[in-house]
């Protein structure tokens, strides 16, 4: 699953976060994926949700980095995972964690012109059972330039490419975000383009549902926003697919589909994001 959670700085007196989490935690309860790609979350929030979720566990880095680990402003990248699933390979501290910049390294670097720091965390798991390893990603790329979007999709197959060179090329990788750019984007594009030494990643729903969803319609529009401005937007914008389960190689994908909030839309104040998740569903050889 892919999911953004609208931090708490937004939105806070029409749509507060103590009302939000808990049909944030009854979603995710509910469908029981094994792993949670979020974004967007400040770390009181992922705690929050944490104690609500007793069955999963969470891992993940703040946009400011380590020394503003409990500022309100830091956005993190995490990861949810059942601990009856799965089980983190990573040693505490050696997950893998990138900032979308000339200088990856480097916390809470960015792009020249960018709106806020961006970065992607990496984790490998183990599948309980199957003993079967996979490496998952959650990332949040650029809102507005589209030029640092391109070039942060290039360092993210990069960094699979590496990963696939030094553990082969049977390892499934999934890489879970909020891109802020529509399928038919040069960004989205530059995820799967044939480019030598580059592994592609591809989009899992338009593996499973390109037929009947051409791009641009509602049946998969993922960002849905919260009050009158967000919907004066989308009026003028129209939908916009933009959150993403990305995948390599080409593993069986059972199903993919968003989850909506009908049932909640009779209580506004408490509606989960202004983002609607992406859940989707492989089969792993063992």
């Amino acid at each position: 699953m892919t999911f953004n959670l609208l931090t708490a700085n937004k939105k806070q007196r029409t749509h507060p976060w103590r009302l939000r989490k808990r049909n944030i935690a009854r979603i995710i309860t509910a469908l029981g994926p094994d792993v949670v790609g979020t974004q967007e979350a400040n770390f009181r929030q992922l705690s929050e949700l944490a104690e609500l979720l007793p069955d999963y566990d969470f891992h993940g880095e703040g946009n400011l980095g380590r020394d503003m680990v409990h500022s309100d402003q830091s956005w993190f990248c995490a990861t949810f995972f059942r601990r009856d699933r799965v089980r983190q390979l990573d040693a505490p501290g050696q997950s893998d964690t990138l900032w979308l910049s000339p200088t990856p390294e480097i916390p809470a670097s960015s792009f020249n012109l960018g709106t806020r720091p961006r970065l992607v965390t990496w984790n490998k798991f183990e599948l309980l059972g199957s003993g079967r390893e996979f490496i998952f990603g959650t990332t949040h790329l650029e809102a507005v330039n589209r030029w640092h979007r391109k070039r942060s999709a290039e360092m993210l197959r990069r960094y699979v490419s590496d990963r696939v060179a030094e553990l082969g090329s049977d390892i499934p990788v999934f890489l879970t975000g909020d891109f802020n750019a529509v399928a038919d984007s040069p960004e989205i594009r530059a995820m799967a383009d044939p480019r030598p030494g580059l592994e592609p990643l591809y989009d899992a729903w338009a593996e499973v549902r390109a037929g009947d969803c051409p791009v641009g319609c509602s049946d998969g529009e993922t960002f849905r926003g919260l009050g009158l401005r967000d919907r004066v937007g989308r009026k003028l914008m129209g939908p916009r697919r933009i959150d993403y389960v990305f995948f390599r190689p080409r593993p069986l994908v059972r199903s993919v589909s968003r989850v909506d909030y009908a049932d909640l839309e009779h209580r506004q104040q408490a509606l989960p994001s202004d983002h609607y998740p992406v859940v989707a569903e492989f089969e792993l050889a063992g």
